[in-house]
């Protein structure tokens, strides 16, 4: 595997993207016995595409790297050591020009602290409802968005 593949790209409508085969993250969330499920964000650095925002650790997808491998290698990257996890499904958000950044959701058994690395300036556990109210990467806001109106 080789990481020839972080770098920009230009999708077909002219956006530029992170990653020139597509980029994926994990999306980690504890579900205790009662109250609502937490998903953990990161608060990307300043000196980052999009950085004072939060979202969830992700990057570009390297050569002949599975979306999962690729999500939790860049996961293991910006908030280190991770936990064992179960991945529960695959979100593909869609530029609309071809380039596809995919959202590995996961359950992990307890909540943990997250360590900030390099690209990440701070961690925390959030709620879905809470998620508004933070400064939120606008392609991770999509996401957030699209489950509060399906009443995730």
């Amino acid at each position: 595997m080789t990481a020839s593949a972080d770098r920009w790209t230009f999708c077909s409508r002219g956006h530029i993207h992170w990653g020139a085969n597509g980029g994926a993250g994990l999306l980690l969330r504890y579900a205790p016995e009662r109250g609502e499920p937490v998903y953990l964000l990161t608060e990307r650095s300043r000196w980052v595409d999009e950085g004072g925002t939060y979202g969830i650790p992700g990057g570009a997808i390297h050569d002949g790297e599975s979306v999962e491998a690729a999500a939790r290698r860049e996961a293991s990257e910006e908030i280190w050591p991770l936990p064992p996890y179960r991945v529960t499904g695959v979100d593909v958000q869609d530029c609309s020009g071809g380039w596809h950044f995919h959202i590995v959701r996961a359950d992990v058994d307890e909540m943990f602290a997250a360590y900030t690395a390099s690209q990440t300036d701070a961690t925390g556990w959030f709620t879905l409802a809470e998620m508004p109210t933070l400064r939120l990467h606008p392609g991770f806001r999509e996401w957030v968005e699209d489950q509060l109106r399906a009443g995730q």
